[in-house]
């Protein structure tokens, strides 16, 4: 469900993005194609934040590391939602820089689950393969202050549409059953 909302949030940033995406080029319409952008990504942000706080909160006290990381997460994501929304500076290279370090640790974390894949070669290299692209995003994100804005939402779409690839194929997992069913 959680990944699902996800989807559906990245899907709605892409489609505000690249509905407004040909006004970038035009001088007079950037600033108002802009802002519209910001707003999507500040409602996004905070949105994903209640879902990260909501699953935060399933693990429980138990898991106390995924708790915190969760609650962690979720607050840097309503941070950035609310300042998005009340910045008065706010453009496309903040939304970049804000979106940066999002990438960054989505790729270490996948890089990190990697590691621990062994016996999963093809599942470790498919880890790895993502987890270097989305460094290799977040580092490009963080330079986006010295791109144009179509570049910056050039950049943008290319990560959402990444995150939202990456993110499909788990909704449609399924865990295997591996207890006997007796009956």
């Amino acid at each position: 469900m959680v990944l699902a909302i996800l989807v559906i949030l990245l899907a709605a940033f892409l489609t505000v993005l690249l509905y407004v995406y040909p006004s970038l080029a035009s001088e007079q319409l950037e600033s108002i194609a802009s802002l519209i952008i910001v707003v999507v990504a500040a409602t996004v942000f905070v949105a994903v934040g209640f879902v990260e706080e909501t699953v935060a909160f399933q693990f429980g006290m138990k898991h106390k590391r995924e708790l915190l990381s969760y609650l962690l997460l979720g607050l840097v994501s309503i941070s950035s939602g609310l300042y998005l929304a009340i910045s008065r500076t706010a453009s496309l290279q903040t939304i970049a820089i804000i979106v940066a370090p999002h990438a960054l640790f989505f790729g270490i974390g996948e890089l990190r689950v990697a590691q621990h894949l062994q016996r999963h070669p093809v599942t470790r290299r498919g880890l790895v393969v993502s987890g270097l692209c989305e460094v290799a995003l977040g580092v490009a994100l963080v330079c986006g202050w010295m791109m144009s804005s179509e570049e910056i939402a050039s950049l943008l779409g290319l990560t959402a549409i990444f995150s939202i690839l990456q993110l499909v194929p788990l909704l449609f997992y399924k865990r295997s059953n591996t207890r006997l069913q007796v009956g």
